[in-house]
């Protein structure tokens, strides 16, 4: 279900979107060479000064201009392209050809795997920030295990809806590459954030991942999923093809984060990647997506036997 790749030259575009990408192009191209300019001037000098500030206001034009357009549907390999070619110096014409883009089926999906591994990240962080405020506390049970439950299978089912999804769209080894590591640099950013928080404001945080509703919604969308492939020809699962982040994988990885944040280490990051390997479980080493898609079950249980049945 990768859907058709349409391939197009500047020039095949409505004029409304090319004048845009030329637009990005040029700041990005203008950005770059005031870069250049800034070793030439002496630091601290009203020249260079001067120069700094348009610079910023330049990658400020630039960047809510990407943002417009973005908002407006253009392809981001698209905006991608039109920035590095600026930055780079490349020429900007109407015969360029574009990268190439796929259905807005195939984005639309694509979006919902780089979602659910980012909430993934998110649920994550804020689990282990607020189990460490609860020990401080020397509280040694959750107070609220029925929730914390619900949490546990609103990540299971999440997690298998983004492998699903990656199998159904026959993701390559270098897009699960680039989606699947993503989640583990932001949840080490919200560790940041959340190792802030008071209790009261974490167990807020943490409340809004604990609803029945998200695992009724996801069953709902792999049945969605499931009906679409039927009749199209849907990637076969690949066992060695990488899988997203397991749950337990990122609540690992959020303690290690939790604990270097609190002992002040810069470089953990060999020691968290290894965490994360022993802790991925076997049973996901083997799962065929396609195969929990076609017996119509939610396969959250079957991948992760302690989440418990389904609400």
């Amino acid at each position: 279900m990768t859907g058709p790749i349409s391939v197009l030259r500047i020039r095949d575009i409505p004029p409304e979107q090319a004048a845009l990408l030329r637009q990005i192009h040029q700041l990005a191209d203008l950005g770059e060479r005031l870069r250049h300019a800034v070793p030439m001037t002496t630091p601290g000098s009203a020249e260079s000064t001067e120069l700094l500030d348009h610079i910023a206001e330049v990658d400020r034009d630039r960047d809510l201009t990407e943002i417009r357009v973005r908002a407006d549907g253009m392809p981001a390999g698209w905006v991608d392209q039109a920035r590095m070619a600026g930055r780079s110096g490349r020429a900007w014409t109407d015969e360029l050809l574009l990268l190439p883009t796929r259905s807005p089926a195939r984005r639309r999906n694509l979006k919902r795997v780089v979602q659910d591994t980012r909430q993934l990240a998110d649920m994550a962080a804020v689990t282990v920030a607020r189990q460490h405020r609860l020990d401080t506390n020397a509280v040694t049970a959750d107070p609220e295990p029925a929730a914390a439950e619900q949490l546990r299978r609103n990540m299971a089912a999440l997690w298998t809806r983004a492998a699903a999804t990656a199998t159904s769209l026959g993701m390559d080894g270098k897009e699960r590459e680039r989606v699947f590591n993503a989640p583990r640099r932001y949840l080490d950013r919200r560790v940041q954030t959340y190792r802030h928080y008071s209790l009261d404001d974490l167990n807020v945080a943490w409340r809004t991942y604990t609803a029945p509703a998200i695992a009724a919604s996801v069953r709902r969308s792999l049945k969605s999923l499931r009906r679409a492939d039927r009749g199209t020809e849907t990637a076969a699962a690949d066992p060695d093809a990488e899988q997203p982040p397991t749950p337990q994988a990122l609540i690992e990885r959020a303690r290690q984060s939790l604990y270097a944040a609190a002992n002040n280490h810069s470089d953990t990051g060999t020691e968290i990647e290894s965490v994360i390997t022993v802790a991925i479980p076997e049973t996901t080493d083997g799962w065929d997506a396609s195969a929990e898609l076609d017996s119509g079950d939610s396969a959250a249980v079957d991948a992760y036997p302690n989440a418990g049945p389904d609400p």
